[in-house]
């Protein structure tokens, strides 16, 4: 059966062509794109609308654009990638329960491939994080440091989109993490058995075992998921840290 006809708007198209030029000639960040002059001649379409795509492509961070010189290809980082994805959520209402399923997804994952993937730098990484968890005297330091032991483990996977993805996420998850924080205190949860929890996840991970890695990982998030269970069930939605740091 024939594919159906999309009638796209002609920006778009020229937004595509110009991606898709980008992929076929295998260019990468740095290199030069042709003038807007040359790429209203070679796609057919007059340089105002070459000009309002490739401002588009540089407002996601594909482009970079230079006063009195051609274009260059950019490789975007976390931040665009987490502004459409906050823009996402807002728009869709998605709620703190499927920012935590999403949250398991993905760190369970990576930390199955961290098993696999991890080197020595990454262990000495993995280990000075969980020495910042320890030595936490705030809540706020808590969180700074269960932030930076979780963004160690994407990196020990040695997959720039595991990376890239949990990067991207921390903004969104800035209010959920406060939040399960909140309930994790208000049900008489303590420090201790958090840092044991990410004790557990670096052994897995530093003996190589995958299945282990990606259990512990789910049994701390089970940890995470009680506090938000706590706070839906008294509907508290606070996102300022709790007063308090219990033992």
């Amino acid at each position: 059966m024939p594919r159906s006809i999309k009638r796209n708007p002609l920006g778009e198209q020229v937004t595509d062509a110009i991606i898709e030029l980008i992929a076929e000639q295998n260019l990468r960040a740095g290199d030069r794109l042709p003038s807007s002059n040359d790429l209203s001649d070679l796609l057919g379409v007059s340089v105002p609308v070459v000009r309002e795509a490739m401002a588009g492509l540089a407002a996601i961070g594909l482009l970079e654009r230079h006063q009195g010189r051609e274009s260059t290809v950019a490789t975007p980082n976390s931040s665009h990638l987490s502004r459409l994805l906050s823009l996402r959520v807002v728009g869709s209402s998605v709620d703190d329960e499927q920012l935590q399923q999403f949250r398991e997804i993905v760190e369970v994952g990576n930390a199955r491939l961290a098993a696999r993937n991890r080197s020595e730098d990454d262990l000495v990484a993995l280990d000075e994080r969980l020495s910042l968890l320890s030595a936490a005297k705030t809540s706020e330091d808590l969180h700074e440091a269960d932030v930076a032991f979780h963004a160690a483990v994407a990196r020990a996977t040695g997959n720039d989109l595991c990376e890239l993805t949990l990067e991207s996420l921390e903004p969104i998850l800035w209010r959920l993490r406060r939040r399960v924080w909140n309930g994790w205190v208000n049900a008489g949860g303590g420090v201790t058995s958090i840092i044991e929890a990410h004790a557990v996840i670096l052994r897995a991970i530093r003996a190589g075992d995958g299945d282990g890695a990606a259990t512990a990982m789910s049994q701390h998030l089970a940890q995470a998921r009680s506090g938000l269970d706590e706070s839906l069930r008294k509907g508290d939605v606070a996102v300022a840290p709790k007063a308090g740091f219990p033992g």
